[in-house]
């Protein structure tokens, strides 16, 4: 198993930013079960709907200097239900498939010519470091439609019976448009 760093910087008694790293020093060729979990704070994470802790698990594979991640991670969501406007929490799932090239003279070139999907990593680094690649793409995981377990499966007058008695009481002036034929 991959041992789990965090890393802060302080400013004061404020932590400012806490980070999810893979140590890769000297880890050897084949695959590696892999558990990260780190808390999240408002300071770190430009997505204000995820609180809690964010938790990967998964597994890496080491080749030459290629590293492959492949990996499911979860995190707490605090979202507005769109029918109710009420707060609830609910866990956001993705798979993390990332892959890896050590190849530090491309990487101080930033040259991505050769090389489509990969991150580009120093072949001296000591660790990588997954965080935000992880939080954007469980801020791709977020539901468009936001609504709270409890509504799910209800009609919109099931949670508002007021609707359904200004449904009966419809305006005489909308009462033409019903003889309106469209061809």
């Amino acid at each position: 198993m991959i041992k789990i760093q965090y890393f802060c910087k302080f400013i004061g008694s404020r932590s400012i930013f806490r980070m999810l790293k893979i140590d890769i020093h000297g880890m050897k060729d084949g695959e590696h079960e892999i558990t990260l979990s780190s808390e999240i704070s408002e300071s770190e994470c430009m997505f204000e709907e995820f609180s809690g802790f964010i938790e990967l698990n998964g597994r890496i594979r080491k080749v030459g200097n290629r590293y492959s991640l492949k990996s499911t991670v979860k995190a707490n969501a605090n979202l507005v239900c769109d029918r109710s406007l009420k707060n609830y929490n609910e866990i956001v799932n993705c798979e993390v498939n990332l892959a890896f090239i050590a190849n530090t003279k491309a990487f101080l070139e930033n040259s991505v010519k050769d090389i489509d999907s990969d991150i580009l990593i120093r072949e001296d680094a000591q660790y990588i470091d997954i965080t935000h690649e992880a939080i954007e793409l469980l801020a791709l995981s977020l539901p468009m439609k936001r609504v709270a377990p409890e509504y799910k499966n209800k009609d919109i007058t099931e949670i508002f019976p007021e609707l359904t008695n200004s449904e009966n009481a419809t305006d005489e002036r909308w009462s033409k448009l019903k003889d309106f034929k469209i061809n």
